[in-house]
């Protein structure tokens, strides 16, 4: 191939390829064109619809303004009649006030008078109203007083007869307890007489040693089946503990002094065993089998 035919053949390439690329922009440019006429189509469109939508509303909103013209027309020419006839009754009104203003200074004239008469009626009326008042207050007064003295002198009737019997119990009962601490007091004596010992009528308890010093010792109570009162009993009369553990007997103990927080009793401890030493966890009882 020739020069020359190398050289076309380079141009129809080159010419080709521009025609290409300007074919290609003119294509874009118009399917951009295309879709811009696409979207203000709509636009217009929806415009359209929009305004179409306000002129329905406002042809309405105006319906309804002419209708209410139309109601407030009616009752504002309702209301100018009513007016006009108010205006009228006002007027007749205006007249019988006059007219009744006219009587009620004839009205007043006469209730003076009445009055000046009333009052001087009911100045009398209240006078013997309080008096009777008066009279009546003091009559509540004294039947009050005459009920009360009666009810005070039957309640110490009553209470005196009460006491009068009490006394008579009394009297009877310390008679009976005179009798009865005779024998006893006769009693005891023979039975002192006989080798009682005081000390030996105590109270049946039992109990644990919870310390031991020297000649004291403090038993705590276990067991109190006559639920006596233990400080009751040592101020009468002082009692014994007999004291022992598992080897038998090991001594006595006095009671002085019950000291009821620990439930335990004081002792002075004597009698103890030859041998025997009293310490915490011995057993005490008053009342040996």
């Amino acid at each position: 191939m020739s020069p020359v035919g190398r050289v076309f053949i380079v141009l129809n390439l080159v010419l080709a390829g521009g025609f290409a690329y300007v074919s290609g922009t003119y294509l874009q440019k118009q399917d951009n064109y295309k879709q811009k006429f696409e979207r203000s189509e709509k636009a217009k469109a929806d415009l359209e619809k929009a305004k179409d939508l306000q002129i329905a509303q406002l042809e309405q909103e105006r319906n309804a303004f002419e209708t209410a013209k139309a109601a407030n027309e009616q009752s504002l020419l309702a209301t100018k009649t009513q007016l006009a006839q108010t205006n009228d009754e006002n007027k007749g009104l205006h007249n019988q006030i006059s007219s009744l203003e006219a009587n009620l200074a004839k009205l007043v004239s006469i209730a003076e008078a009445g009055n000046t008469e009333s009052k001087a009626a009911f100045e009398r009326a209240k006078q013997a109203y309080d008096q009777a008042i008066a009279d009546q207050k003091t009559k509540d007064e004294a039947v009050n007083a005459k009920n009360v003295a009666e009810a005070e002198n039957r309640t110490l009737k009553t209470e005196i007869a009460n006491y009068v019997e009490t006394v008579k119990n009394k009297d009877l009962n310390i008679a009976s307890l005179e009798k009865d601490k005779s024998e006893l007091n006769l009693l005891v004596s023979v039975a002192v007489a006989n080798g009682f010992s005081p000390a030996m009528a105590a109270p049946n308890l039992t109990g644990l040693v919870t310390a031991a010093n020297g000649r004291l010792c403090t038993i705590q109570i276990t067991d109190n089946p006559g639920k006596v009162d233990i400080a009751d009993q040592i101020s009468k009369r002082p009692f014994n503990f007999a004291i022992h553990d598992a080897t038998g007997y090991k001594g006595e103990a006095v009671a002085t002094k019950y000291e009821a927080s620990a439930n335990a009793v004081l002792c002075n401890l004597f009698l103890v065993k030859d041998g025997m030493a009293i310490k915490e966890g011995d057993r005490a009882a008053t009342k040996t089998p």
